[in-house]
């Protein structure tokens, strides 16, 4: 796959200051822009954006929140879970940048296990997954042509939880490494159940598919995990 253009539908959009990944999804409604901390001059399409999502609160990957919601008048969504983060500089990691920032709340809240219909064929569903902070969440990208046939798993965008060859910390606020053991293990499971060409897109480095992320040695280093 591409460095950038991961699907036809699909591409990463790095962020050059805190080197997190934005991603953009073209829909038939518009284009969904996943982490959105890369502000709306550094995205071409940036017109066509109708929709941000976060995967989790902190400050790298929601920088530009305030600048998109200006521009576009859009909808922000995140988990519930992470509505305290996104108000406290300290807590959102904004102050150890050096740029404490409170970011709006969110507009809707997307709950585990949520399948949203993006338009005729696309589809997210949410996952839960907490560790690195309790409202991080993951989503599988769906399409679906026909209602009576099984989705097709486009891609799973993965946030901070699970990166190329590691996972996200836990010492930040609301991190738990015991919660992030078990939401790796359920990523491991989610994992063999996908083809194995399906693009992981994480939150920082590069995309990888699922096949080579599950003969990764990130799941030994999930082991140093256990007792923390």
């Amino acid at each position: 796959m591409s460095r950038y253009q991961i699907l036809p539908e699909l591409k990463r959009i790095p962020e050059a200051f805190r080197h997190a990944n934005a991603y953009l999804l073209q829909t038939e409604k518009g284009s969904v822009l996943f982490d959105p901390a890369v502000p709306p001059e550094k995205v071409p399409e940036a017109d066509d954006v109708t929709l941000l999502i976060a995967t989790h609160g902190h400050y790298d990957h929601v920088a530009a929140v305030s600048a998109w919601k200006e521009r576009n008048s859009i909808p922000f969504w995140a988990a519930e879970q992470e509505k305290e983060l996104l108000s406290d500089p300290m807590a959102n990691a904004s102050f150890m940048f050096g740029q404490p920032t409170s970011y709006p709340e969110a507009d809707r809240y997307l709950q585990d296990g949520e399948i949203i219909v993006l338009d005729s064929e696309l589809k997210l569903k949410c996952f839960n997954t907490p560790g690195h902070t309790q409202g991080s969440m993951c989503f599988q990208i769906l399409r679906q042509r026909d209602e009576e046939e099984e989705a097709e798993v486009l891609a799973l965008i993965t946030g901070d939880t699970l990166f190329d060859d590691s996972f996200g910390r836990t010492d930040l606020a609301s991190g738990d490494s015991d919660r992030m053991y078990s939401s790796l293990q359920f990523l491991r499971s989610l994992l063999k159940e996908l083809p194995a060409s399906v693009p992981v897109c994480s939150g920082h480095g590069a995309t990888v598919t699922a096949g080579e992320l599950l003969n990764s040695s990130v799941w030994i280093f999930a082991e140093s995990l256990i007792g923390q």
